[in-house]
Protein backbone atom coordinates (compact mmCIF):
# COMPACT_ATOMS: atom_id res chain seq x y z
CA UNK A 1 0.00 0.00 0.00
CA UNK A 2 1.91 3.45 -1.14
CA UNK A 3 1.03 6.95 0.85
CA UNK A 4 -1.00 9.20 -0.97
CA UNK A 5 -0.01 12.63 -0.73
CA UNK A 6 -2.71 14.92 -0.07
CA UNK A 7 -2.92 18.62 0.68
CA UNK A 8 -3.38 19.63 4.38
CA UNK A 9 -6.95 21.73 4.34
CA UNK A 10 -5.99 22.02 8.60
CA UNK A 11 -2.22 23.54 8.35
CA UNK A 12 -1.61 27.06 10.33
CA UNK A 13 -1.61 29.76 8.06
CA UNK A 14 1.79 31.99 8.76
CA UNK A 15 -0.47 35.06 9.42
CA UNK A 16 -1.92 32.80 12.19
CA UNK A 17 1.47 30.99 13.69
CA UNK A 18 2.97 35.11 13.69
CA UNK A 19 0.36 35.90 16.66
CA UNK A 20 -0.28 32.80 18.01
CA UNK A 21 0.67 32.67 21.99
CA UNK A 22 2.35 28.80 22.87
CA UNK A 23 0.95 27.78 25.86
CA UNK A 24 1.65 24.42 27.40
CA UNK A 25 -1.07 21.86 28.87
CA UNK A 26 -1.51 23.05 32.40
CA UNK A 27 -1.84 26.69 30.72
CA UNK A 28 -4.80 25.40 28.02
CA UNK A 29 -6.67 23.53 31.70
CA UNK A 30 -6.01 27.21 33.50
CA UNK A 31 -7.16 29.42 30.57
CA UNK A 32 -10.51 27.14 29.66
CA UNK A 33 -11.02 26.63 33.72
CA UNK A 34 -11.58 30.30 33.99
CA UNK A 35 -14.26 30.87 31.25
CA UNK A 36 -17.56 31.01 32.78
CA UNK A 37 -20.52 30.83 31.01
CA UNK A 38 -21.00 29.49 27.39
CA UNK A 39 -18.14 30.08 25.17
CA UNK A 40 -17.71 29.78 21.85
CA UNK A 41 -14.23 28.21 20.50
CA UNK A 42 -12.69 26.46 17.97
CA UNK A 43 -9.42 24.07 18.05
CA UNK A 44 -7.62 21.79 16.30
CA UNK A 45 -7.09 17.78 17.95
CA UNK A 46 -5.37 14.86 17.17
CA UNK A 47 -7.22 11.60 18.30
CA UNK A 48 -6.52 7.76 17.94
CA UNK A 49 -9.17 7.15 15.07
CA UNK A 50 -12.25 4.83 15.98
CA UNK A 51 -11.74 2.10 13.16
CA UNK A 52 -12.05 -1.86 13.45
CA UNK A 53 -8.74 -3.56 14.11
CA UNK A 54 -8.64 -7.46 12.00
CA UNK A 55 -6.49 -6.95 9.29
CA UNK A 56 -6.93 -3.08 9.46
CA UNK A 57 -3.75 -2.14 7.67
CA UNK A 58 -4.00 1.70 9.36
CA UNK A 59 -4.74 0.22 13.01
CA UNK A 60 -1.84 2.02 15.10
CA UNK A 61 -0.34 3.63 12.61
CA UNK A 62 -2.59 6.56 12.16
CA UNK A 63 -4.02 9.89 14.27
CA UNK A 64 -7.04 11.83 13.38
CA UNK A 65 -6.81 15.51 12.96
CA UNK A 66 -9.61 17.16 13.30
CA UNK A 67 -10.43 21.00 13.54
CA UNK A 68 -13.98 21.72 15.14
CA UNK A 69 -15.86 25.09 15.59
CA UNK A 70 -18.62 24.72 18.97
CA UNK A 71 -19.16 25.95 22.31
CA UNK A 72 -17.44 25.31 25.70
CA UNK A 73 -20.03 25.44 28.98
CA UNK A 74 -23.00 24.58 28.17
CA UNK A 75 -26.47 22.53 29.61
CA UNK A 76 -26.96 19.57 27.58
CA UNK A 77 -30.27 18.83 28.78
CA UNK A 78 -31.66 22.60 28.25
CA UNK A 79 -29.67 22.27 25.28
CA UNK A 80 -31.75 19.36 23.82
CA UNK A 81 -35.10 20.63 25.17
CA UNK A 82 -34.49 24.45 23.07
CA UNK A 83 -33.78 21.80 20.12
CA UNK A 84 -37.11 20.20 20.45
CA UNK A 85 -39.18 22.99 21.04
CA UNK A 86 -37.69 24.62 17.72
CA UNK A 87 -38.62 21.52 16.05
CA UNK A 88 -41.99 21.95 17.33
CA UNK A 89 -41.77 18.90 19.57
CA UNK A 90 -42.80 17.76 23.37
CA UNK A 91 -39.78 17.92 25.48
CA UNK A 92 -41.14 14.26 26.69
CA UNK A 93 -39.73 13.29 23.37
CA UNK A 94 -36.69 12.79 24.91
CA UNK A 95 -35.41 10.62 26.98
CA UNK A 96 -32.64 11.19 28.89
CA UNK A 97 -30.09 8.03 29.57
CA UNK A 98 -26.12 7.66 30.86
CA UNK A 99 -23.28 8.31 29.70
CA UNK A 100 -19.94 7.07 30.36
CA UNK A 101 -18.87 10.93 31.71
CA UNK A 102 -20.11 13.75 34.14
CA UNK A 103 -19.98 17.34 33.74
CA UNK A 104 -17.60 18.64 35.92
CA UNK A 105 -19.82 21.65 38.13
CA UNK A 106 -17.61 24.26 39.88
CA UNK A 107 -17.98 24.64 43.66
CA UNK A 108 -20.46 27.48 43.24
CA UNK A 109 -22.34 25.23 40.77
CA UNK A 110 -21.41 26.35 37.44
CA UNK A 111 -20.26 24.66 34.43
CA UNK A 112 -16.82 24.12 33.68
CA UNK A 113 -15.49 23.52 29.90
CA UNK A 114 -14.91 19.67 31.10
CA UNK A 115 -16.01 16.12 31.89
CA UNK A 116 -14.79 13.49 34.02
CA UNK A 117 -14.89 9.72 33.44
CA UNK A 118 -17.55 8.55 35.86
CA UNK A 119 -14.97 5.17 36.35
CA UNK A 120 -11.48 6.46 35.22
CA UNK A 121 -11.61 9.77 36.36
CA UNK A 122 -9.93 11.25 33.33
CA UNK A 123 -10.86 14.68 32.38
CA UNK A 124 -11.87 15.47 29.18
CA UNK A 125 -13.26 18.70 27.29
CA UNK A 126 -16.47 18.64 26.48
CA UNK A 127 -18.10 20.12 23.67
CA UNK A 128 -21.06 20.87 21.89
CA UNK A 129 -20.46 21.05 17.86
CA UNK A 130 -22.51 23.93 16.44
CA UNK A 131 -24.47 22.86 12.94
CA UNK A 132 -22.06 20.25 11.37
CA UNK A 133 -18.80 22.69 11.80
CA UNK A 134 -16.09 19.78 11.96
CA UNK A 135 -13.26 19.33 9.41
CA UNK A 136 -10.99 16.69 9.80
CA UNK A 137 -7.84 14.67 8.16
CA UNK A 138 -5.99 11.20 8.50
CA UNK A 139 -2.17 11.59 8.93
CA UNK A 140 0.40 8.31 9.01
CA UNK A 141 2.34 9.22 12.54
CA UNK A 142 4.88 10.43 10.76
CA UNK A 143 2.95 13.63 9.50
CA UNK A 144 1.74 12.21 5.74
CA UNK A 145 -1.87 12.84 5.20
CA UNK A 146 -4.12 10.13 3.70
CA UNK A 147 -6.24 10.15 1.28
CA UNK A 148 -9.87 9.60 3.36
CA UNK A 149 -11.19 7.08 0.35
CA UNK A 150 -8.61 4.66 1.67
CA UNK A 151 -9.13 4.55 4.98
CA UNK A 152 -12.73 5.34 5.29
CA UNK A 153 -13.34 1.61 5.05
CA UNK A 154 -11.99 0.81 8.03
CA UNK A 155 -13.32 3.72 10.16
CA UNK A 156 -16.54 2.66 12.33
CA UNK A 157 -19.60 4.72 12.69
CA UNK A 158 -20.58 6.80 14.95
CA UNK A 159 -23.64 5.76 17.33
CA UNK A 160 -26.89 8.17 16.18
CA UNK A 161 -28.50 10.74 18.66
CA UNK A 162 -31.71 8.70 19.11
CA UNK A 163 -32.69 9.55 22.51
CA UNK A 164 -33.02 13.16 21.96
CA UNK A 165 -36.03 13.18 19.98
CA UNK A 166 -34.63 15.96 17.78
CA UNK A 167 -34.58 16.07 14.10
CA UNK A 168 -31.47 17.70 14.05
CA UNK A 169 -29.42 16.35 16.80
CA UNK A 170 -27.67 18.32 19.35
CA UNK A 171 -24.20 16.71 19.04
CA UNK A 172 -21.95 16.04 22.06
CA UNK A 173 -18.43 15.52 21.60
CA UNK A 174 -15.69 15.10 24.30
CA UNK A 175 -11.51 15.12 23.65
CA UNK A 176 -8.51 14.41 25.82
CA UNK A 177 -7.03 17.61 27.01
CA UNK A 178 -3.53 16.09 25.45
CA UNK A 179 -4.82 15.95 22.28
CA UNK A 180 -5.90 19.50 21.78
CA UNK A 181 -3.27 21.00 19.44
CA UNK A 182 -4.17 24.23 18.67
CA UNK A 183 -7.49 26.29 20.18
CA UNK A 184 -9.02 29.94 19.15
CA UNK A 185 -10.59 31.46 22.45
CA UNK A 186 -11.98 34.80 22.56
CA UNK A 187 -10.43 36.12 19.60
CA UNK A 188 -7.19 34.70 20.06
CA UNK A 189 -4.97 32.02 18.44
CA UNK A 190 -3.08 29.65 20.80
CA UNK A 191 -0.52 26.77 20.17
CA UNK A 192 -0.57 24.01 23.10
CA UNK A 193 3.07 22.61 23.35
CA UNK A 194 3.77 19.33 24.03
Amino acid sequence: MGKTIVQSKLQMTADEAKTAIVIDEQELVNMLSSERGATFITFVAETEPKMRKTGNPFNGRVVKVAKVNGMVNFHYDKAVERRLEKEGKDVADFQRGTSWHEPVIRADGTLTPFCQHKTKGDWYLRFMLCGNAIESEYRYIDGTIIDTAEITPWLTKSKPYTNQGTDEPVKILTYKIGGIVRIVMNNTNYIVKR
